[in-house]
């Protein structure tokens, strides 16, 4: 009874569909080890903290999440905003500012400013609660690798998009380290007071929602074996019993 074109169909959807939730499993297991593996990578890099100089014409794709440290100047009045940023919830922009060295420049993402007060304000030069610590100063920081897409606003003040090519294109500057990298603040001396900008968190090395995602699909795919099992052990059994159960039949 089972072996029917509307059974034999209705045996195909459901393989099919089991296949499906597996497939999906599996892939989800996949993003679990690639991001496991990218999280050790990231760790090795974070360990040690080194001169930027000493790595700045190593190739990019050695150079992300790689802690350094640098001296020079931060110049107030070359600077970018980047939109469509938040944090905790809350939506702002990160601020480049030019940091000026020995060895040439290099953009800085200082951190995170509340959308309410950048719009409060006629602009960064004039606001001196958001000025970079004047004179020499140490910094340390993450390199981080931008985006080659964005857009600049009409006013020439903000990206869209993290874009540290673009950024510097628009800022007029040659930058000491591969144009698509930029440089995240972490700390500097001497110390910075002021609350704002925000320094923008260290990346997260968590597993992310992989392994519960892989479970799911999973435990769908065992409920529908076992389930559509079941429900032909009982139709077969109905059947055998003359009636006692409803004859099930896939419309």
């Amino acid at each position: 009874m089972f072996f029917t074109p509307r059974w034999i169909a209705s045996h195909i959807f459901v393989v099919v569909l089991v296949a499906a939730f597996i497939a999906a499993g599996l892939w989800q297991v996949n993003r679990l080890s690639q991001r496991l593996d990218n999280n050790d990578l990231v760790r090795s890099r974070l360990s040690d903290v080194v001169l930027l100089e000493s790595v700045v014409d190593e190739p990019v794709d050695e150079l992300e999440f790689r802690r350094v440290q640098v001296s020079g100047n931060f110049d107030n009045g070359s600077e970018i905003l980047i939109a469509n940023r938040s944090r905790e919830g809350e939506p702002g922009f990160w601020v480049w500012t030019t940091f000026e060295t020995s060895f040439g420049d290099i953009l800085v993402n200082r951190g995170f400013v509340n959308r309410e007060i950048v719009l409060g304000t006629v602009g960064l030069a004039v606001d001196e609660t958001l000025l970079a610590t004047p004179g020499q100063v140490t910094i340390e920081g993450l390199i981080r690798e931008g985006f080659d897409r964005g857009n600049l606003s009409e006013a020439g003040d903000q990206l869209s998009i993290p874009n540290p090519t673009l950024a510097a294109e628009t800022l007029g500057i040659s930058p000491a380290l591969d144009p698509v990298l930029y440089l995240q603040l972490e700390g500097q001396a001497p110390i910075r007071e002021e609350t704002w900008p925000q320094v923008v968190p260290p990346p997260d090395l968590g597993e992310g929602p992989h392994r519960s995602y892989a479970f799911q699909w999973f435990t769908f795919a065992t409920i529908g074996v076992v389930g559509y099992g079941l429900v032909l052990r009982r139709i077969k059994r109905g059947n055998q019993a003359r009636g006692d159960v409803p004859v099930f039949e896939p419309a």
